[in-house]
Formats: C-alpha cells, sequence, structure tokens
C-alpha cells in the first residue's frame, strides 16, 4: 500500500507541474496575443483556468497521498 501510495503521489505531482505549466503557457499567450479574434481569446482564458484548476487538483491528491503514505 506504501508503494501505491507512493506512486500515485509522485504520478499527480508530476502531472500537476505539467499542468501548471501549460496553464502559465496559456497565459502568456492569453496576454501577448497581438492580433486575435475574440474567440481566440476567449478560448486561451478558458484553458488557462481550467489547466490551472486540474493542476491544484492534482497538487493536493498528490500532497494528501504522500502525507497519508507517510502516517502508516
Amino acid at each position: 500500500m506504501k508503494k501505491l501510495l507512493l506512486i500515485v503521489g509522485i504520478i499527480s505531482l508530476i502531472l500537476c507541474a505539467l499542468s501548471l505549466l501549460l496553464s502559465a503557457f496559456f497565459w502568456h499567450g492569453y496576454y501577448h496575443v497581438l492580433d486575435g479574434s475574440a474567440d481566440l481569446y476567449i478560448g486561451l482564458r478558458h484553458r488557462m483556468i481550467i489547466f490551472f484548476v486540474i493542476g491544484i487538483i492534482f497538487a493536493v491528491i498528490g500532497i494528501g497521498s504522500l502525507i497519508i503514505r507517510s502516517k502508516k
């Protein structure tokens, strides 16, 4: 059980980092695109928020599983 929690924790923290990097990429695109349509800006903003929330969720899962693993 300890190994499973460790694996889940590490994988979810890696996914958290990737998701937050994607969110930062879309944030950069949202603020630095000079000539874009309204649909482009809306899509970039929605993807930025979605990936940020997904990153936070994966961070909570990863930290929670590592904490549970250390208590057992």
